[in-house]
């Protein structure tokens, strides 16, 4: 490793760590009008590899991901909406700050690119801490604006009547589901007199084992509502280490904000974000 990528490493920068408050000015004007330095967060979200890397000219940014912080009446009430990412244009993830737990709003278009280098000058905030499985949620969560799954319009058509019941059912999910998944057959448009056959699957987290019942009713009820579009669906319920990764691997993300391969509703926030503060 060469001299930059050494010093960067001794400082202590790796994929989560969190700039100090004193470091902020690296966010530039933008970020830092209006904002308590407390409130405001820069993590970064570079992998460690890359900050590391021995020459400057083959990788010469480190990229920051913004964060605002997301603690009052307004954030808590969409808290379930945009946590554990299930959203995907808003996360709320949990920082621990000396000791304690603190909220904050990350936008995916939030990002920006610091020059690497004046990370061999500078410190990581180590009061403020991401959790390795916060970061890996964070990390899929970002990789889901390019990989995350499309569907026929045909199969959108359908379903494009039923969509408020759709949101509502989703809302009820939200605090108790970590991903909701789709295998659709035939993946394509429909040919004449074909119909649409749809698996779900819900995955609860083992330590909310308890909520396997309510999510049932609400995965049952989300499958009644989509075979009266004229879609055979099925639904089924696993807590997430009943189920091996190859299997999961064979369905795509269901996610009910943005089913589309034409292009996403007029608002394109989740449930009652719209009315929400917002950078500009």
């Amino acid at each position: 490793m060469a001299a930059l990528g050494r010093q960067v490493a001794d400082r202590g920068w790796q994929q989560g760590s969190v700039l100090r408050c004193d470091d902020n000015a690296l966010l530039g004007a933008r970020y830092l009008e209006g904002e308590p330095a407390g409130d405001l967060i820069g993590l970064v979200v570079s992998q460690s590899c890359d900050l590391t890397h021995e020459s400057l000219q083959g990788e010469p940014y480190a990229e920051i991901l913004v964060g605002l912080r997301a603690e009052d009446d307004a954030a808590l009430k969409r808290r379930g909406h945009c946590a554990a990412g299930k959203h995907p244009r808003c996360l709320h993830m949990p920082i621990r700050q000396e000791g304690n737990e603190v909220w904050f709003q990350f936008l995916p278009w939030d990002r920006l690119f610091v020059d690497r280098a004046v990370l061999a000058d500078r410190m990581p905030d180590d009061t403020r801490v991401v959790l390795q499985a916060d970061l890996d949620l964070l990390v899929t969560w970002l990789a889901q604006r390019y990989v995350r799954a499309a569907f026929p319009d045909d199969f959108n058509s359908l379903l494009d009547a039923t969509r408020s019941k759709q949101k509502k059912l989703h809302a009820r999910l939200s605090p108790d589901v970590s991903g909701l998944y789709a295998r659709l057959n035939p993946d394509r448009e429909l040919l004449e007199g074909e119909r649409y056959t749809l698996d779900l699957l819900a995955l609860v987290p083992t330590f909310r084992g308890d909520a396997l019942p309510s999510v049932g009713k609400s995965v049952q009820a989300l499958v009644d509502l989509i075979r009266a579009a004229g879609i055979d669906a099925r639904g089924s319920v696993r807590l997430e280490d009943e189920v091996s990764y190859g299997f999961v691997r064979s369905f795509r993300r269901f996610p009910l904000e943005h089913l589309s391969l034409r292009g996403d509703s007029p608002d394109p926030m989740p449930l009652e974000l719209s009315t929400g503060e917002r950078r500009g």
